[in-house]
């Protein structure tokens, strides 16, 4: 019998229960995978993020008529860590997106915990995450991936690196959260209405 990427993982959590892992190391000063005091500092500012977009987060009306339509039952697998902004501002709305539809089973996992799965699923040859892996629940078959931010959001950042050769990666980071901020949620939203079309 092959293998599926469901048999290769090793703990898997509910957005509930990885949301409360994160929070829980945002106050005790830790974080996910590696302790630095970066990941750690990132870990802090992430609970922030993650607990406003919960609170303020609505699904438009395009996507939820297209998570409506979605057909046949899924698995969306999210490699992600607790010190990731991307992760944080990305995973509240796909929480809510798999919340509206109950064929969609929402499983998180540690990039650091599934090394096999992460580096079956590169970005341009690097581990970045999160990275969903939507997976057909009867076949057990990966049927298409989406990450590690929108394209969007990807396309302007790719703009900036190229415009600021030399910019730091704090002022990078801060940039790419004015953009999340700014966009308030619209262009993952834009991105999953036509993704799920394709699944």
């Amino acid at each position: 019998m092959t293998l599926t990427v469901l048999d290769e993982i090793k703990q898997s959590y509910t957005y509930t229960a990885y949301r409360q892992i994160a929070l829980d190391q945002a106050d005790n000063g830790k974080t996910s995978g590696e302790q630095t005091i970066e990941h750690i500092e990132a870990t802090k500012i992430n609970a922030q993020r993650i607990k406003r977009i919960d609170k303020t987060c609505e699904l438009n009306s395009d996507l939820r008529s297209s998570l409506k339509n979605l057909k046949g039952k899924y698995i969306w697998l999210v490699i992600s860590e607790s010190w990731c902004g991307d992760s944080a501002q990305c995973l509240p709305v796909i929480a809510k997106m798999a919340e509206a539809n109950s064929n969609i089973d929402l499983k998180i996992i540690f990039r650091e915990e599934n090394p096999e799965i992460m580096n079956a699923y590169l970005t341009n040859g690097t581990r970045s995450i999160p990275k969903l892996l939507c997976v057909n629940e009867d076949t057990k078959e990966v049927i298409g991936t989406w990450g590690p931010r929108p394209k969007a959001i990807q396309e302007m950042v790719q703009v900036f690196k190229q415009e600021n050769p030399t910019v730091s990666h704090d002022d990078f980071v801060k940039n790419l959260h004015l953009w999340y901020a700014r966009d308030k949620t619209n262009a993952i939203q834009t991105e999953f209405t036509e993704l799920l079309t394709k699944w």
